[in-house]
């Protein structure tokens, strides 16, 4: 059987994953983490054991499936769905310019064959498939791009044939790129022996882009242009296509998932590469402003959307509409009955707005005492 779980070793699939709405390679096929949930045990903030399910406690059931984690009790368990085994192959697909290997011979030529990627995008999702990019620097002026494109339950020779027009369309442009062979997916196997990740020391920012970006010949030319701009500033881009709308979700429903996840057809994040650790406090504000004001292009092509909770800036503008949308409202008054003492506090959650960490350096740390707003 297959269950839904993050991609990555360190993250907990049952713990803030889920209840900040959770994406995986079968986002598209079977939704998010938040929609796989049955029923949850829950210890709450007066210290009962409490289940949440359709039947009973639904405000809870509503709000911890994809409504932030650290806000309304501490999870002991989870009744899932279960879905049938799948197996799960990736197209890889490469190239890069300005270095001794180019596969692109000019700047402009490597923006369209980004362009020609996120069109494809669309067909992609649209038959229940995920796909991982990255566009980094390199060098003084070069530039290198990578995705894996996975449809899960597709075959190999399905997959190949799949993919061909869109390498099609690439060499047409003059972008040199062959199709491999498909090949099982890497975060479809135990390719870590269970090791995760380690701690980092930089930030990023995220945006949820709806279906809109892509099918709206103008808007996708600014879009476009706004993540060309971001990369070209020294950021990485990391785009996760996928579609989880509540379609795909299915039974129970009726979840606190944010509905800009619900029209989106790609997460994307915006990595800065500076390390955070050793800075002044003056430095970490200027180097945050840099950051932001490369997103805030981001923002300005989706301006009714948002951004996903488990990977976000913390000093996201306006966080309560962009990691929680319309739902914001119903989550804060379950927030308040269900924990009027605020025993259960993170930053950028739920009724956080109530507190402020108050620090020696004014930075957005959570290294100080935690007071109650004025």
């Amino acid at each position: 059987m297959t269950l839904l779980v993050a991609g990555g070793y360190t993250v907990g699939a049952y713990g803030g994953w889920f209840t900040g709405g959770g994406h995986s390679a079968l986002a598209s096929k079977y939704g998010l983490g938040a929609d796989q949930v049955l029923s949850i045990n829950v210890v709450t903030a007066d210290g009962r054991f409490v289940t949440a399910d359709m039947n009973q406690n639904r405000d809870l059931f509503y709000a911890l499936r994809g409504g932030g984690g650290s806000t309304y009790g501490v999870v002991t368990s989870l009744v899932v769905k279960a879905h049938p085994s799948i197996q799960v192959l990736a197209s890889t697909l490469a190239f890069s310019v300005g270095g001794s290997n180019s596969s692109v011979d000019d700047i402009e030529t490597f923006w369209r064959g980004f362009d020609l990627y996120h069109a494809f995008g669309l067909t992609i999702v649209d038959n229940g498939g995920t796909a991982y990019s990255y566009v980094r620097p390199s060098g003084s002026s070069g530039f290198t791009f990578t995705t894996d494109i996975e449809v899960p339950g597709m075959p190999e020779q399905e997959l190949f044939a799949f993919v061909q027009p869109l390498y099609d369309d690439l060499n047409a442009i003059g972008v040199r790129v062959r199709n491999p062979r498909p090949t099982r997916a890497a975060n479809w196997a135990d390719t870590s022996q269970g090791l995760g990740d380690v701690p980092r020391n930089s930030r990023f920012a995220s945006r949820l882009f709806p279906r809109a970006n892509f099918e709206d010949e103008a808007l996708f030319v600014a879009t476009q242009q706004a993540l060309r701009e971001s990369v070209e500033a020294g950021y990485v881009f990391h785009g996760i296509h996928m579609q989880p709308t509540e379609e795909v979700a299915g039974y129970p429903g009726n979840n606190a998932v944010n509905p800009a996840f619900r029209t989106t057809v790609m997460h994307a994040d915006l990595f800065d590469s500076v390390s955070l650790r050793g800075l002044s406090p003056r430095e970490f504000k200027e180097t945050h402003g840099r950051l932001d004001e490369q997103m805030q292009k981001w923002r300005a092509v989706s301006p009714d959307s948002g951004a996903y909770f488990n990977e976000a800036d913390v000093q996201e503008p306006n966080w309560q509409q962009a990691f929680f949308g319309s739902n914001y409202d119903r989550l804060l008054e379950i927030k308040r009955n269900t924990d009027p003492w605020g025993l259960f506090y993170a930053a950028t959650t739920v009724g956080s707005e109530e507190w402020v960490v108050v620090t020696d350096d004014g930075l957005p740390t959570q290294n100080g005492p935690l007071c109650r707003a004025e």
